[in-house]
């Protein structure tokens, strides 16, 4: 189960963005997660560095060309954005719902 649940999470972080401003082509990256407890700050820095590093892979370096770095920043944002949501829905505490009944 858990070699399952790593496998669906490094798939779930599979994070589509548009890199260029211009050409707007795709670019994923993805992070393992499966030795991480992200109910832990520190394994949760972890993944922050992890994903750092994913991201600026996916994105490209920063170079002298302002418009190629205005296109940088906005994959990095876009990407660090995705993550964000799929890592606050992986630490979500499960809801109990009160019942009528």
């Amino acid at each position: 189960m858990n070699r399952f649940m790593a496998a669906a999470v490094a798939a779930s972080l599979f994070m589509p963005v548009l890199a260029h401003a211009q050409v707007r082509e795709p670019v994923s990256a993805t992070a393992f997660r499966g030795d991480l407890d992200l109910n832990r700050a520190d394994h949760r820095a972890l993944l922050d560095a992890r994903l750092n590093r994913a991201v600026a892979r996916a994105c490209g370096p920063v170079s002298r060309d302002l418009i190629a770095n205005a296109n940088v920043a906005q994959c990095r944002k876009e990407m660090r954005a995705d993550a964000a949501v799929k890592i606050a829905a992986l630490v979500a505490k499960p809801v109990a719902l009160a019942s009528n009944q």
